[in-house]
């Protein structure tokens, strides 16, 4: 059984509108389709297809799918309010053998968008790592004329989007963790930024990417079925298709860091922040 909605947020003045989905057979979790913001396009899907975990022990590796099929509860869409700031929630609740998994997305009155994995359990007695993958298939103001920019703090060169900014020509993998990347329309130079989390970490051995930058294939939205326990498989995406003027996809990885303190059920999370550019 799959479930959705359409959302139109808030009520008395809409300045979200977007179809959350989960399908069955499908594990990537809640899929957002068509997300507006303030009338603009933002994306054109946006989903969390993927969560590896290496424990240090030699557990596993596992991977582990949320999916309708092992969702504790049903989906809750409700508002929230924090530091001022007016909040619609969308999230899922999954388990997965010892571990509880809260998928939460956070879409803010201003346009901030906060994808966040919460995860709590142990399944085995060691200190182990949740490499999590978000996939964001971007639509600045529609599919086409988009461009993916990369920040490099230091960085003195101007090439047109401010000192730093560096447009990708190609595909990309993502290795630094000390950065932010844009997706911007080319024409408007509206967008989207995105920040690393504070409790993202950094790639290791057996996750070794922080995210991917690719053209958008139809054919490359395997809803969940990307890779393995032991590979990520976005080596296959990344193939030296040109991103600038294109339809942009960003792959973003967090590496949470649970550290074994003994027999507990604590909270961690991890997730990007995306921020509004002249939207």
């Amino acid at each position: 059984m799959s479930v959705f909605a359409r959302v139109s947020w808030p009520a008395e003045a809409p300045v979200w509108t977007f179809l959350w989905e989960l399908n069955d057979g499908d594990t990537e979790a809640i899929a957002f389709r068509d997300v507006v913001f303030r009338g603009r396009k933002v994306l054109h899907k946006a989903s969390l297809p993927m969560i590896r975990v290496r424990y240090d022990s030699g557990n596993g590796p596992y991977k582990d799918q949320l999916s309708i099929g092992n969702m504790d509860r049903p989906v809750k869409v409700y508002e929230h309010f924090q530091g001022g700031f007016r909040h619609l929630v969308v999230e899922s609740y999954h388990r997965i053998g010892r571990y509880h998994l809260l998928n939460r997305w956070f879409f803010r009155h201003d346009g901030l968008i906060l994808p966040q994995l919460h995860s709590a359990g142990l399944q085995h007695p060691s200190t182990h790592q949740h490499h999590v993958y978000w996939r964001f298939d971007f639509d600045i103001e529609g599919a086409s004329n988009n461009l993916p920019l990369e920040y490099s703090p230091g960085q003195t060169t101007n090439w047109g989007y401010g000192p730093g900014w560096r447009p990708l020509v190609g595909e990309e993998a993502i290795y630094s963790s000390n950065t932010s990347w844009a997706i911007l329309n080319k024409k408007s130079n509206r967008g989207y930024k995105i920040n690393r989390g504070q409790f993202d970490g950094r790639p290791d051995f057996f996750g070794g990417l922080n995210g991917a930058i690719v053209a958008y294939r139809g054919a490359e939205d395997l809803r969940g079925r990307l890779g393995s326990a032991s590979d990520d498989g976005l080596y296959q995406h990344i193939t030296g298709e040109p991103v600038n003027g294109t339809d942009v996809v960003m792959w973003y990885v967090a590496h949470l860091q649970h550290v074994y303190h003994g027999p507990e059920f604590e909270w961690h999370a991890c997730g990007p922040l995306l921020w509004p550019i002249r939207y």
